[in-house]
């Protein structure tokens, strides 16, 4: 795949100072990079994901616009994460392990539009905290500013996706409940194809309280308010 490389190269090779990478001081928190490691296989996933959600939203120009954003960006968070791995010589994802973590979702439809968009809007919203907190642990330089960066690009996938849904209750205000419950039984996307998906510290308090006021922004509830008893904002 000469090409390939070749154009990721072009790519990704001026995008962060890849020789300057200190892989001693990488590999002094190998937990920082058990992290990161799940974090690529995760990002690798999101490629059949997308695929999969493409066929659902054709027909809407906005959503497969946002949905090619997430496609290409996750793909650079995989090939990124992936290649410090690999450069600082801590445990490697392979082509197989990507294979046999896509393979567990490959007989599964994810048919339900809302559903699928709060998760995705509550998984990058997440994963933008987890790539924040994995950035102030990181001790090594050229990784902190890699994670800075992934997290700046989450914040906005997490957006465009509040964006989708906002959308769709413009249109029909009705439709606020069925939000509210979606997000009341989140499911991280990572946990389609994983056991479990970690945090980084063990209190996310406030990532919960942020991701609780963007829910009532949306429904006119919170996530923690008793059933039936949303309010028309």
């Amino acid at each position: 795949m000469e090409t390939l490389r070749a154009v990721e190269g072009r790519v990704f090779d001026s995008r962060f100072p890849w020789a300057e990478i200190d892989a001693e001081v990488a590999r002094s928190d190998t937990a920082v990079l058990d992290l990161v490691r799940e974090a690529c296989l995760i990002e690798s996933y999101f490629g059949t994901y997308t695929g999969k959600l493409m066929e659902l939203f054709w027909y809407d120009v906005d959503a497969t616009s946002v949905l090619a954003i997430e496609a290409f960006e996750a793909y650079s968070h995989f090939y990124i994460l992936r290649r410090y791995l690999e450069m600082v010589g801590h445990r490697p994802v392979t082509d197989e392990e990507v294979r046999e973590l896509r393979e567990r979702d490959r007989d599964q439809q994810h048919t339900d539009e809302l559903e699928e968009l709060v998760n995705f809007m509550m998984t990058e919203h997440f994963a933008a905290q987890f790539f924040s907190d994995l950035a102030e642990r990181a001790p090594e330089r050229v990784l902190g500013d890699i994670l800075r960066r992934l997290t700046r690009e989450e914040v906005s996938h997490s957006a465009l996706a509040a964006d989708l849904i906002r959308k769709r209750l413009d249109a029909d205000p009705a439709l606020k409940p069925v939000v509210l419950e979606h997000a009341r039984n989140f499911r991280h996307i990572g946990a389609y194809v994983l056991p479990s998906v970690s945090n980084v510290k063990e209190n996310n308090i406030e990532a919960i309280l942020r991701m609780d006021r963007q829910i009532r922004e949306l429904t006119g509830s919170g996530l923690g308010s008793a059933p039936g008893s949303l309010q028309e904002e």
